[in-house]
């Protein structure tokens, strides 16, 4: 196939913040398809031929409306920030979180402690005060 305005093939490997990812867009006829394969972790240059020789053409390619440039810095903040709650990664809102019901229930616990505390207080000066009677 003669590479020409209406057949091309063009293949991006990125980090996507979690996964290194291939993005496959493709152009036959001037119909366009586009497709994704998740690597999981960063591929080495071995692994990326192997890739392109044997497993390429098995990744599915979905019709697409059209080309459009991809902005990647632009794509990996909004990917970030679909993560993320305001700027702040879910894994820390989460331990935040946690931690600030943790910190609730040891005050809930010291104030029950405390009042534990001072009835038995109460408790030993009536006491002492029946034993002075």
């Amino acid at each position: 196939m003669k590479i020409t305005e209406n057949n091309y093939t063009v293949t991006t490997i990125y980090f996507d913040g979690q996964f290194w990812c291939a993005l496959i867009e493709q152009c036959r006829d001037g119909k366009n398809y586009a497709g994704r394969f998740v690597f999981g972790a960063e591929p080495s240059n071995p692994q990326i031929l192997n890739w392109m020789i044997y497993d390429f053409v098995n990744v599915p390619l979905l019709p697409v409306e059209g080309r459009s440039k991809i902005r990647f810095k632009k794509l990996a903040k909004t990917e970030a920030k679909s993560r993320t709650c305001g700027g702040v990664p879910k894994s820390l809102v989460a331990f935040s979180k946690a931690q600030k019901e943790y910190a609730q229930e040891r005050k809930s616990q010291n104030r029950k402690q405390k009042k534990l505390e001072e009835k038995q207080k109460y408790l030993l000066k009536q006491e002492k005060k029946k034993d002075r009677r």
